[in-house]
């Protein structure tokens, strides 16, 4: 199983009214960049167990901003 990278949701746009989570049917606020409900720790498994699929993405860095936090 490929390592699980964790996704960076942080936009207002990932939020909406509960509703089930489309991978594990419990309710869920957040929402997938497609607006699909999903937990964020389904959508990172999902990702691990599919690689090279891009069903579940991250924001884009704001502002020329990396990943790195050192």
């Amino acid at each position: 199983m490929a390592p699980v990278q964790l996704l960076n949701w942080r936009h207002a746009s990932h939020f909406g009214p509960p509703a089930p989570c489309v991978l594990c049917g419990t309710t869920t606020p957040l929402r997938s960049h497609a607006k699909e409900p999903v937990h964020k720790v389904c959508a990172e498994l999902w990702n691990s167990r599919h690689p090279g699929e891009t069903r579940f993405v991250s924001d884009p860095p704001k502002g020329g901003q990396t990943s790195d936090h050192a």
